[in-house]
This record gives C-alpha cells, structure tokens and sequence, in this order.
C-alpha cells in the first residue's frame, strides 16, 4: 500500500528571509518604496518626517499580532465593529416612581401577618430534594 505524506502545518506562513513571511516582506516594501518616491518628490528630512509613520504604520500591520491573530484582522474587525449600527435588545426606560406617605397613625400595619418558617425547614427541603421525596423526616 502506499503512504502519503500529509502536511501538518498548514496554517503557518512560509519564511522567506529569516523569520520573515512573505505577507511581511512585501508590507515593509510599502514605506520603502514611499520613502524613496518621496525623497524624490521633497527634501530630504521632510521625506524622512513623512516616512516614518507609514513605517511605522506598516510594522504594526506587518509584525503586531494581538490575541495570537493578524493585525489587519484585528483592525478589519475593529472597523466592522464601530461602524455597525448598535442593536439594543433592552433598554431601561426611566419608570414611574412611587412614593409613599407616612400615615398620621404612626407608622402601625393593620393587615400584616408574619408567617414563621419552622426551625430545620430547609433541612427538610434537602433531604426531600435528595430523596426525591421517598421518606420524611
């Protein structure tokens, strides 16, 4: 029979200078190529003021990996993210307050009657829960 070799580790970027990927090699290409079309265009240390932050822009893009995941997904999702309409499934609404009075009487409850819970009640509830109700305690 013949065997096959499968690949195991598809999901890493080939290297290609170093530790350097392919995807990483061409975004540093991007302010290299600024930085010379600009040196061309302006002086030379305004070209300098300007290429810095698209390399350093493009580093980010290039080298930053936050939670193990590209940067260029971390920011695409950022963007989908703050640019989606909210959806807010409860909102609270300022509710009606209500105030209660003191009577002139002195603060007696005419209609109240406190119900006592028996001393070892929730025991009982256990054991019942338990049991599933098979004896009484």
């Amino acid at each position: 029979m013949k065997q096959f070799q499968v690949p195991q580790f598809i999901d890493v970027e080939d290297k290609i200078l170093g530790p350097i990927t392919m995807r990483q090699f061409f975004i540093m290409l991007i302010p290299f190529g600024t930085g010379i079309l600009l040196s061309f265009i302006l002086s030379l240390w305004l070209a300098i003021i300007v290429t810095i932050p698209v390399a350093i822009g493009a580093a980010v893009f290039a080298f930053y990996r936050p939670y193990g995941m590209r940067f260029s997904r971390f920011f695409a999702a950022f963007l989908a993210y703050q640019l989606k309409p909210r959806m807010y499934i409860w909102k609270r609404e300022g509710a009606p307050r209500v105030v209660f009075e003191n009577s002139p009487g002195g603060g007696e409850r005419p209609d109240v009657h406190e119900k006592r819970v028996p001393k070892g009640g929730l025991k009982n509830i256990k054991g019942t829960i338990e049991t599933g109700s098979a004896y009484k305690e």
